[in-house]
């Protein structure tokens, strides 16, 4: 045999015992299969194996047996594979606004309507606010009326039934997001709550708190620059005489029933059940930060009552990383709780206010005669995500809003107006004699939710709960 082709046989002999060896590395790690190359680079196929067992090997030893404070009691039950996903960071800013009341003057006024025509057009009412909402990454809003149709007719209250052009405004205004989970979302009973829903799809607006049918969920999930943010939003029912469920007391078809958000405060287990099981669903979609819209309250309370409190902190409990109410009509206290293992904190904002209306102080003489219905604020909430996924809030905003409806030939006319500096308010809009109405509307909101916002920053930042 040349000294040639005993090279070659124990160069096939050392392959072999490579290959060998490969293999039973293979053994020991089990899950990890890899195919392997019939050519002369099995040695290096061998040496990049043992690397990744050994990687393997570190990372399940962390998992077992992490570092003393490294981690909290939730983030050592996650999987394994959870816990070695990679995410790109990210910052993420979402916000909300108070509640539009239609009420009649919206249909009235010549400044909206067309005589000629009969279109409406609402655009204007927002030219103020629309850069701040634009400026943010996703913007919603929560409506207390129904888009019924024509052929439904419009009106004011009781029963509030819109024109589509309050949905071309709000697609316009910088919205992405419509809460229809309101005590109105029925006024224009089944037909109107689906026509609804089919309007705001059209103008490319999403809405929460409401379904088409029963096999959509009763949440949504929005990725926000890459943050997966779970949304729920409900509203409190009223009981018919009938004893049936009913929403401001108009009884629910049994199809409307299942496809509207709601929640009994005389018996809240119900909701609490259909939060956890939400909650659970929107972790497996791999949901990162939970913000909860709640409709409730006292109408012109400027305190939250006792049952906001308790669902509340039970929605902390739960692991609801913010929650944003509606309905009073007024603003309502800010606040930071903590869940009741201490693991936990929730930003809540128990009420924020109407976006638009007509409440305006001289026609509320009887319920709110100083002004607060007048008054909102839009609250911004910045995200930022971590390598891991983890995120946080890092900031939140309360900027002041404030309704002002002044007369025209053609009718009133109304502009929502950010306040928190009304310094060059009056040069900036045109509308002259203002600024002190728009201070006092600013102290209103400061006197409210002053020492919350306070509580907040200094809480700041808050880690989500999943």
């Amino acid at each position: 045999m040349t000294e040639f082709e005993n090279h070659r046989k124990r160069a096939r002999e050392m392959q072999r015992a490579e290959e060998a060896r490969e293999q039973a590395a293979a053994e020991v790690r089990r899950s990890r299969k890899r195919s392997r190359k019939k050519n002369d680079q099995k040695f290096f196929l061998f040496v990049f194996a043992t690397i990744i067992l050994g990687i393997v090997a570190a990372s399940l030893l962390s998992v077992f047996f992490p570092a003393e404070g490294q981690e909290s009691k939730k983030e050592k039950a996650q999987p394994a594979s959870a816990q070695a996903q990679t995410y790109t960071p990210a910052t993420a800013t979402w916000t909300a606004t108070g509640d539009i009341v239609f009420h009649l003057p919206f249909l009235e006024s010549g400044v909206y309507l067309n005589s000629s025509d009969g279109s409406y057009n609402y655009n204007s009412i927002f030219d103020y606010c629309r850069p701040l909402l634009e400026e943010a990454d996703f913007s919603t809003v929560t409506t207390e009326t129904s888009l019924a149709g024509e052929e439904a007719g419009y009106s004011g209250y009781p029963m509030f039934k819109a024109p589509d052009a309050l949905a071309d405004a709000l697609a316009g205004g910088g919205f992405d997001m419509v809460n229809l989970a309101s005590n109105h979302v029925y006024d224009g009973l089944d037909d109107g709550f689906q026509r609804t829903m089919d309007v705001l799809q059209q103008r490319n607006l999403q809405y929460m708190g409401t379904r088409r049918d029963e096999n959509q969920k009763k949440y949504n999930v929005v990725d926000v620059n890459g943050i997966k943010v779970g949304v729920l939003s409900y509203v409190y029912e009223t009981t018919a005489q009938s004893g049936s469920k009913s929403i401001n007391g108009i009884p629910l078809s049994d199809t409307a029933s299942a496809l509207i958000n709601s929640f009994d405060p005389s018996n809240p287990d119900p909701f609490y059940s259909e939060v956890e099981t939400s909650l659970s669903a929107m972790k497996e979609e791999g949901v990162q930060y939970t913000i909860a819209y709640m409709h409730w309250g006292t109408e012109y309370q400027t305190q939250q009552s006792e049952e906001q409190t308790q669902i509340a902190q039970k929605l902390c409990d739960m692991g609801i990383d913010t929650l944003i109410g509606s309905h009073p009509h007024v603003i309502q206290p800010v606040d930071v709780l903590t869940s009741a293992d201490g693991e936990h904190q929730m930003l809540c904002a128990y009420a924020i206010g109407n976006f638009l209306s007509n409440q305006r102080a001289e026609y509320m003489q009887a319920e709110m005669p100083t002004g607060e219905t007048e008054d909102s604020y839009m609250l911004t909430l910045t995200l930022s995500s971590d390598e891991k996924g983890k995120v946080t809030l890092t900031d939140a905003g309360f900027t002041p809003m404030w309704t002002y409806r002044y007369e025209t030939d053609a009718g009133a006319a109304f502009a929502v107006l950010p306040v928190n500096d009304t310094s060059t308010l009056e040069e900036s809009t045109g509308l002259s004699g203002i600024k002190g109405e728009a201070d006092e509307s600013a102290a209103r909101t400061q006197a409210i939710i002053g020492a919350g916002v306070e509580k907040v920053k200094a809480a700041l930042p808050l880690k989500s709960a999943i």
